[in-house]
């Protein structure tokens, strides 16, 4: 999906899946184009390729802001794997756009990858909303699942702080491990998950249970990211330990109603970049 100067670029399919991209002539202008990118498949690959060139054909300059960078958990050579990300980063290199800007990248070699690029967080700019939503207190706690999540936001002042350490397999891949590694949670205090991507969720339902068990009156998650599988997890059940997620439609957009989409305006990052 692509979104130019807030207008949606129309495409078709023609009956042998070839794309078919509306002519959006009207949407440019003469200025910095701001092009936005939201993956839903390969195919937006091929329509961003397109959509560049046109842009290109009238001499005009253009941003992009990529919403979730695709393939950013293939960040590095596995054997019997292609190193996938960095394909796609040449590949965006390649259509020399003025700027990349990445709503929070995932993987530090998504940046070290792309030119011209700049990552931004909205996650930041949505906590005090959240805080608001909640009755966040002096009392409450910014909670971190692990030591990655915590750097990433190194730089934003939480009074009360609590990181999460886990044990990964090194073959599966799976959580097998999970702890506090730093700070502890007060009985009654309400706290805040924070991370970039939310898939099923099973890591967050454990840090939520852990901390519920330390006697924490509620538990929220707020992410950038959110996969459809949350669907398939069980952090939107009933007995869920998550009150509420806080999220983005970078990915998904399916509503429920331990839910709440977060609003992320491109044109602010670009202009104030």
């Amino acid at each position: 999906m692509l979104i130019l100067n807030g207008k949606e670029i129309l495409t078709e399919r023609y009956p042998n899946n070839e794309t078919k991209v509306k002519d959006f002539e009207d949407a440019i202008i003469d200025g910095e184009n701001i092009l936005e990118f939201k993956y839903t498949s390969d195919a937006d690959l091929v329509e961003l390729m397109f959509a560049k060139g046109r842009i290109d054909e009238f001499g005009g300059s253009c941003t992009l802001f990529i919403w979730y960078m695709p393939y950013s958990r293939m960040d590095r050579k596995i054997e019997g794997d292609l190193f996938t990300l960095q394909y796609v980063t040449n590949f965006i290199n390649w259509l020399s756009f003025t700027e990349v800007i990445v709503m929070e990248p995932h993987s530090d070699k998504t940046m070290k990858l792309l030119e011209r690029a700049t990552a931004v967080y909205p996650v930041k700019d949505w906590l005090a909303k959240v805080q608001e939503d909640i009755g966040f207190g002096e009392g409450d706690f910014i909670v971190f699942p692990d030591k990655g999540a915590a750097a990433r936001y190194a730089d934003s002042d939480y009074a009360n702080i609590c990181i999460f350490e886990k044990k990964r397999n090194p073959i599966t891949g799976n959580i097998e491990d999970m702890r506090i590694k730093e700070g502890t949670v007060n009985p009654g205090a309400k706290c805040i998950i924070i991370d970039d991507l939310c898939s099923k969720g099973g890591t967050f339902a454990w840090a939520g249970s852990i901390l519920k068990n330390l006697g924490a009156s509620e538990v929220y998650l707020v992410v950038s990211h959110c996969e459809e599988t949350i669907f398939e997890g069980k952090l939107l059940a009933d007995d869920s330990p998550i009150s509420k997620v806080y999220t983005s439609t970078s990915i998904m957009c399916k509503e429920h109603p331990k839910i709440k989409f977060m609003d992320v305006d491109a044109t602010l990052y670009a202009y104030n970049d």
